[in-house]
């Protein structure tokens, strides 16, 4: 899937599972870019969230030079839609509900069993598995409203210049293997 080519400031949204992370992460890589991590500025040591007022300081810190990739959606946290009114490229990873919820549980469980050290030696607990604050359910309820989120946005034309959708992770793939290294 041929599709824009991606500026220097890039934004990789989609539901949580859809594979955001690795996307911008390997855009980062192949452009020489910096990765910045939505959940590394949201969340502090032992889950706690950042408080609002720290948000937009931090996301404004964080993109306010050229050259980054950023990896979170655009929702209602202050300082987001400072990142969508600086990035010159929306990728928006549209994948099915059931790859996405597959993607999720498949990661989710790999991390509880590995205690895999996420953002500020945070780790998932076994307890928070089945709780109300568990990855599995919170994608399941937000899938719907970040895809309607996203289709609006699209449809509007009112994002950045460059905005590409993938739909499948053959597509993805496809797209990130066209776009050419820096350098």
């Amino acid at each position: 899937m041929d599709g824009p080519r991606p500026g220097r400031r890039i934004c990789v949204v989609g539901s949580s599972g859809s594979g955001k992370t690795f996307v911008a992460q390997a855009l980062a890589a192949r452009l020489g870019l910096r990765y910045v991590s939505n959940d590394a500025l949201i969340w502090r040591a032992d889950w706690v969230e950042v408080p609002d007022e720290e948000r937009a300081p931090a996301f404004d810190a964080a993109t306010r030079e050229d050259g980054w990739t950023f990896d979170g959606n655009l929702g209602r946290a202050p300082g987001v839609h400072l990142v969508l009114g600086r990035c010159d490229t929306l990728v928006w990873l549209d994948l099915p509900r059931w790859q996405v919820m597959w993607s999720v549980t498949a990661r989710t469980l790999r991390r509880m069993v590995t205690r895999e050290r996420l953002w500020h030696g945070n780790v998932e607990r076994w307890r928070m598995l089945l709780s109300r604050d568990s990855m599995i359910f919170y994608t399941w309820r937000t899938y719907g409203r970040r895809k309607r989120q996203y289709e609006a946005l699209f449809a509007s034309g009112a994002g950045p210049p460059a905005m590409v959708r993938l739909r499948s992770r053959r597509e993805v793939d496809r797209w990130l293997a066209s776009v050419p290294r820096a350098g």
